[in-house]
């Protein structure tokens, strides 16, 4: 599936310009509870949001991050991402071009969907279009037909509708954009970096550093927890609850190459939700026994603060309690723990001894930025008398090929600050080096039409995603989104 989505993902996922005003939707749907039963989870203007629909995008999207993360991505990181929250914002995002494509009158055909789907390539078998492996595909990833062609609209239907409001950059924006390519310098140049620098440390200095800088230097907090444990293990769990949980939730369900998980793949992980869920009466019951003083504390446990062993979320409530406070039931690990905050211990200033091996490295670090400044002036003012090299003529589209000194990145950063600047000499800083430089000679170079013709494009598509962007906040506030709860 992950294969098919990086060669079609225009078909199957909110396309990129989206992406890049999600968040416009932020905090929309924060608290978001997704355990409605109907076929429609949220209204955008006057199109539906609809279930099956987000399952197809969450399970696009979760399969994603887990490719990304080679196999090791599941629900537990998927609930601190908020995933749901993406998917359901990206959702609404592409609804705002669908209820404007409405207003306009814009219609796709049957045809059109059609055409579209016999050219994805993954479809089709000796260049034609073949049913059997579409309709495995769909079988495979739990999609009825009605559902991926509906995607295919809507996504055929945002193509046709910004293609209407396409903008082309003017003659004075392609200019602007195109000189810095035209331009070729000759520099004399040295390079500076913390290896021309000599940082000697003693304790004296190091001690004025730190007494500077010593509220950086201090322990963590620390918290201390009395906790009641509630075990799941010996909660039985029924063939009907566990078949009946995997229709509802199937979608979540997948491995590391993205395919759906059958009710015998997933059966360890719905068990262990539903022991959860089962667990929960219990756990309250107890919390109210251990508030009551009825019942004593499982053990006292005393971590650093965000340590790993309690997941965000609990740690999210806990920083926003004080000492004595209980906390509801949570879930760590396979079980709930009932935890009450016994003492908080502030974070204190270290000491200089205890501080000394993390202020070694900063202290070297400021110093050497210090002594490479001054060194890097000094070249400056000398620029004309120092022994320097000189380069060839630099231009954006041949500094990689430059031998300079500098790796690729380092030789494009140099361009883009060259190339924006109109001082004859200058520094520029780049990562942890210093480029010290005075330009010999300047000259102009004609660009070929492809470089000319591809530029003006560049200019096209930075014009057309300002406008959309703008476009998109606009129509977020004539078509409201509403998620049901």
């Amino acid at each position: 599936m992950i294969s098919w989505m990086q060669k079609n993902n225009k078909f199957l996922i909110v396309t990129i310009w989206i992406a890049t005003i999600s968040f416009i939707f932020t905090g929309a749907t924060y608290g978001f509870s997704f355990g409605i039963k109907s076929s429609s989870i949220g209204k955008t203007g006057d199109i539906e949001l609809t279930r099956d629909r987000f399952q197809m995008e969450y399970r696009n999207l979760y399969n994603r991050y887990n490719q990304m993360l080679q196999g090791k991505f599941d629900e537990e990181q998927a609930k601190q991402m908020r995933l749901q929250e993406q998917v359901l914002n990206s959702m609404a995002g592409q609804a705002l071009i669908l209820n404007l494509a409405k207003e306009f009158g814009i219609v796709v055909e049957g045809k059109e969907i059609g055409e579209k789907l016999a050219s994805i390539p993954s479809f089709q078998k000796d260049g034609v279009f073949n049913k059997s492996i579409y309709m495995n595909f769909l079988r495979n990833m739990g999609l009825s037909a009605k559902t991926f062609e509906n995607s295919l609209r809507d996504n055929i239907t945002i193509e046709k509708t910004f293609s209407f409001l396409n903008l082309k950059g003017i003659e004075e924006e392609y200019k602007t954009f195109t000189t810095p390519f035209e331009v070729a310098d000759k520099l004399k140049y040295t390079i500076l970096s913390p290896k021309d620098i000599n940082v000697t440390i003693d304790d004296t200095k190091l001690k004025e550093f730190w007494e500077v800088r010593k509220d950086m230097f201090k322990t963590a907090k620390k918290y201390t927890f009395d906790v009641v444990w509630v075990e799941t293990k010996d909660v039985n769990v029924t063939d009907s609850e566990i078949e009946a949980h995997f229709k509802e939730n199937s979608f979540k369900y997948t491995d590391t190459k993205g395919k759906l998980l059958s009710l015998n793949e997933a059966k360890p992980r719905i068990i262990k939700e539903i022991k959860l869920k089962k667990s929960k009466k219990s756990a309250n019951r107890q919390y109210i026994s251990y508030k009551k003083a009825q019942i004593n504390k499982s053990e006292t446990l005393t971590y650093d603060v965000n340590d790993f062993r309690l997941s965000k979320e609990v740690w999210s409530e806990v920083l926003s309690k004080n000492s004595g406070d209980l906390l509801k039931p949570k879930v760590v690990g396979s079980r709930y723990a009932i935890i009450k905050i016994v003492n908080i211990k502030e974070p204190t200033i270290k000491s200089f001894k205890d501080a000394k091996d993390e202020l070694i490295p900063l202290y070297k670090n400021d110093k050497s930025k210090e002594l490479l400044a001054k060194l890097s002036e000094e070249n400056l003012k000398n620029i004309d008398k120092i022994k320097a090299k000189i380069s060839n003529f630099i231009t954006l589209k041949n500094i990689e090929k430059q031998k300079l000194g500098l790796n690729k990145q380092e030789s494009s950063e140099l361009a883009s600050k060259l190339f924006t600047s109109d001082q004859e000499k200058g520094i520029i800083s780049i990562g942890d080096k210093v480029v010290v430089y005075k330009v010999m000679e300047q000259k102009l170079i004609s660009l070929d039409k492809n470089e000319t013709v591809g530029l003006k494009a560049n200019v096209d598509q930075l014009k057309k995603q300002s406008f959309q962007s703008n476009l998109m906040k606009q129509l977020d506030k004539k078509y409201p989104t509403k998620f049901y709860k």
